[in-house]
């Protein structure tokens, strides 16, 4: 994970800007239902939040690989924390999703 960086145009952005970002988007959705992952988003910081997000989800999916169980994951990934704020932004909303997929597999069980 830790090999997972920004660009240098996005180092410096505060969090209220990436929010403001990520708000302006989803607020062209009427619901989460409705929000369509093939949407070019306008703003470049939606862009790389997303390409983030897709960075670590293909790390994610190669420790998958490599562990062959999630109750093997090694610990970084959850204790992982990244120092540039947009990073750090991306990395809590792709966790999100990994927590809500556990969950979900648990409740499967």
């Amino acid at each position: 994970m830790k090999s997972i960086k920004t660009t240098p145009e996005f180092m410096n952005l505060t969090e209220e800007e990436i929010t403001k970002a990520l708000d302006e988007f989803e607020d062209k959705f009427d619901t989460d239902e409705d929000v369509d992952s093939s949407v070019e988003p306008d703003n470049p910081i939606v862009t790389e939040v997303a390409r983030l997000i897709n960075e670590y989800t293909t790390k994610f999916d190669e420790i998958l690989e490599k562990t062959g169980d999630s109750e093997d994951l090694p610990a970084e990934i959850f204790e992982y924390e990244p120092e540039i704020i947009i990073e750090r932004v991306a990395y809590e909303i792709f966790m999100d999703a990994v927590h809500d997929s556990m969950q979900e597999a648990d409740d499967f069980e």
